[in-house]
């Protein structure tokens, strides 16, 4: 009975829970995210913007990128009798890193302070960063660990528990104390509970997974995996360090005060509310889609792979410009009237973040095709120039145009990345078509303002719709095949319920 909660969701199931947890759970992160703006002073913002960014980078640099490994390497183990000692093996390697670094964090307050807030006055602040960490890298484990398993039911359960908790918790907070400290218990808390109650729902089922029937040398087990984590790990760094160096550039190198940087940065987060939606669904996309991509990879459909993910790439991107278009078109009532005006520089570069962030996206999504094909070495290549080519045209834009230099370095330096990925996959066997690079490099007329934006997304759609331009024959061939089956599943699924000669 236990073994049936580790029952794998199928593609479709995972796609309709995707579908419905991430509209819910994003608006709630999204009327969260207003009353912060609300709430709180830019200054305040960006403070918590600058503590939320090193989370998220230093969750799974500490850990080495061993979970980043689990959606590529769990199934193979699983398949040859060896789950139970990868599970065993890898949480154990975890939590030994996690404490590490938390210690390291505590340890060195006052360099951390200066480190994310440009100033050692916040040392305090920091002890209560380094425990936050140790939830945040508890839960990435384990939506990493379920997303292996395919069990996206309970990463979407995960994932709007922790958001519901960290806007209940965090609301109720700020009406007693606006501080970074308030956000900090709210978000640390929910990602512990949301964490927990998972471990709770799987642990009967993990603990019943069949010992191995040989021995599994450490000598075999761990040089392939690290080899593979590593440029995880490098990976994930790189990804962590390109996303954020834009607001640490503004801190540390945009020759403003403290004070006054920070409220730059609480500026840029007002721009990324929206955005940023767009950022999540593709990276919960990227985690869906790796596993199916994976399995395919091991029983050899290589060219499948390749023709799946071309046109995954295709539909994702024509969709995140059509939301961004929308977003752009709706942009200035949000800012003017519910965000009360004070995020004026916000709404001014929210062309480039949006432009960006579907960038981003897309890259998400495409790099999985490296990651399938085992060349994550040359994964690290594209973030490695997307983030000298971020450095550099921050340093030079940034003096000159203070925070649109910013954000406009950092989309170019995105576009440039996604870029770099498509030829290497492209060198690895991805088929690529004048159709795909139409719909990557689309996003820049969103930095032509609301009403062009429209005009040319319409076009574009309108040309996907009518001509094989963007989405050849073949494709449309797949699509109608892919709702053709969807069809019948869900006529299949009302026979079950209603069988003839039953009322409805």
């Amino acid at each position: 009975m236990a073994q049936s909660r580790l029952k794998a969701d199928t593609l479709a199931f995972s796609v309709l829970m995707l579908i419905v947890f991430t509209v819910v759970q994003r608006a709630v992160g999204l009327g969260r995210s207003v009353l912060f703006c609300r709430w709180l002073a830019p200054e305040t913002l960006g403070q918590w913007e600058m503590v939320y960014s090193f989370l998220l980078l230093a969750a799974p640099l500490a850990v080495l990128g061993v979970p980043g490994s689990f959606g590529r390497y769990l199934e193979h183990y699983r398949q040859r009798g060896h789950l139970r000692t990868f599970l065993s093996r890898t949480m154990i390697w975890t939590g030994i890193c996690g404490t590490a670094a938390v210690v390291v964090v505590l340890s060195l307050r006052t360099q951390f302070s200066r480190l994310i807030f440009g100033t050692s006055d916040q040392a305090d602040l920091v002890s209560g960063v380094a425990l936050c960490l140790a939830a945040v890298i508890l839960q990435h484990t384990l939506i990493s660990l379920f997303n292996a398993l395919r069990l996206f039911r309970i990463v979407s359960a995960m994932n709007f528990a922790q958001s519901l908790l960290f806007a209940s918790l965090t609301l109720t907070l700020l009406t007693m104390q606006t501080s970074v400290s308030s956000l900090l218990i709210g978000y640390g808390a929910g990602c512990l509970v949301a964490s927990l109650g998972a471990v709770c729902w799987a642990w009967p089922a993990l603990r019943g997974v069949a010992p191995a029937q040989e021995w599994l040398p450490q000598t075999e087990f761990w040089p392939r995996l690290m080899r593979f984590a590593f440029y995880v790990w490098l990976t994930n760094l790189l990804i962590h360090l390109f996303a954020i160096l834009d607001r640490y550039m503004i801190v540390h190198y945009s020759g403003l005060q403290v004070a006054t940087a920070l409220e730059q940065v609480g500026h840029y987060h007002s721009s990324r509310i929206i955005p940023l939606l767009l950022v999540s669904f593709a990276e919960i996309l990227a985690d869906l889609i790796m596993p199916h991509l994976s399995r395919d990879w091991e029983a050899g459909r290589t060219t499948q792979v390749g023709h799946q993910l071309k046109l995954y790439l295709k539909l994702t991107g024509l969709g995140l410009l059509a939301i961004g278009t929308c977003m752009l078109v709706c942009a200035p009532p949000l800012f003017d009237i519910i965000l009360q005006g004070k995020y004026a520089q916000g709404l001014a570069v929210l062309p480039w973040t949006l432009a960006g962030c579907i960038w981003f996206s897309l890259y998400l999504v495409a790099q999985t095709y490296l990651w399938c094909a085992e060349r994550t070495r040359l994964a690290t290549v594209p973030l490695a120039l997307g983030l000298v080519i971020n450095g550099a045209l921050n340093l030079l834009l940034l003096p000159m145009w203070g925070l649109p230099g910013a954000v406009i370095a950092t989309g170019l330096a995105t576009l440039a990345c996604l870029s770099v990925t498509l030829l290497l996959s492209w060198r690895a066997g991805l088929a690529l078509d004048r159709g795909l690079w139409i719909v990557c490099w689309a996003p820049i007329v969103l930095s032509q303002g609301a009403a062009i934006s429209a005009v040319l997304t319409a076009g574009l759609l309108l040309i996907t719709l009518f001509t094989p331009i963007i989405i050849n024959r073949h494709e449309r061939s797949q699509l109608r095949e892919l709702a053709q089956q969807g069809l019948q599943k869900i006529h299949l699924l009302q026979n079950d319920h209603w069988p003839l000669g039953t009322s409805k």
